[in-house]
């Protein structure tokens, strides 16, 4: 059986290991997305506190923090498009 998986298998590319530096931009680019995904999830909480803030200073705290987490959000999605893209 063994000897038939090897003649099937004879034909096909054979798959060679990604070099450390490839490696790496995998790993940064899977860091990324998951801090990408967390800054959309603090800037949606902070708008929705600053929603339900009685006291306007406070409201517009929150509404500052979910500007700068956006524009955060933003600078980190062009990195990442700027690192797959080559």
């Amino acid at each position: 059986m063994l000897s038939l998986f090897k003649f099937l298998n004879q034909n096909r590319p054979k798959l060679r290991e990604f070099d450390p530096t490839t490696v790496q931009r995998i790993k940064e680019g899977a860091y990324l997305v998951k801090i990408i995904s967390e800054t959309e999830v603090a800037a949606r909480k902070c708008k929705f506190y600053a929603g339900n803030c009685v006291d306007q200073e406070v409201a517009q705290f929150f509404d500052q923090e979910s500007n700068k987490l956006t524009k955060a959000k933003l600078l980190l999605q062009d990195y990442y498009q700027s690192m797959t893209r080559e």
